[in-house]
């Protein structure tokens, strides 16, 4: 997306007072509902007593340590940042570059799959909102999206398909 479709877009939300609601709402509570569902799962598997509560656990911790190393060391700008505009959520400047939220959802989204196929994929399709309330938000540019989606894809598929 061109630096001047970011602007438009932010510009668009702004002046409508109830897209802008929406807006906020998913960014805020669509990384809520997929947290919520990994703990639920994490519970599940605790109370059954599940090894796989290890790796279900695990892996979704060291991925997000992975990308907040790589983000730290990137320090790359967001587009609020780079383009001058108020984005439709607050946000900290800075370390942009890969999303967090992404990468975390998607990781999630694989361990859920990993446990209950069905589960898996509703995650997948709300991490898939996560991502594009992001950049719709004005804090993530959307490389910076695929690029979390695509560490924690790779990193996922090889730890809960490869290794296990």
């Amino acid at each position: 997306m061109s630096n001047e479709k970011y602007i438009a877009l932010n510009t668009a939300i702004h002046q409508n007072s109830c897209l802008k609601k929406v807006v906020v709402f998913s960014d805020k509570h669509l990384p809520k509902i997929v947290m919520w569902i990994f703990y639920g799962m994490l519970l599940y598997l605790a109370i059954r007593l599940d090894i796989r509560i290890l790796a279900c656990g695990i892996i979704p911790w060291i991925d997000f340590l992975i990308v907040t190393i790589i983000r730290k060391n990137i320090d790359s700008k967001r587009p609020f940042e780079a383009l001058a505009y108020e984005p439709i959520t607050p946000h900290s400047k800075g370390k942009s570059c890969p999303s967090r939220h992404a990468s975390s959802s998607v990781i999630i989204a694989i361990a859920v799959f990993y446990i209950d196929h069905v589960l898996g994929i509703i995650t997948a399709i709300i991490g898939a909102a996560v991502c594009i309330s992001r950049v719709i938000a004005g804090v993530h540019y959307i490389h910076d999206v695929v690029y979390g989606a695509l560490i924690s894809l790779i990193f996922g598929y090889i730890c809960f398909y490869v290794i296990l």
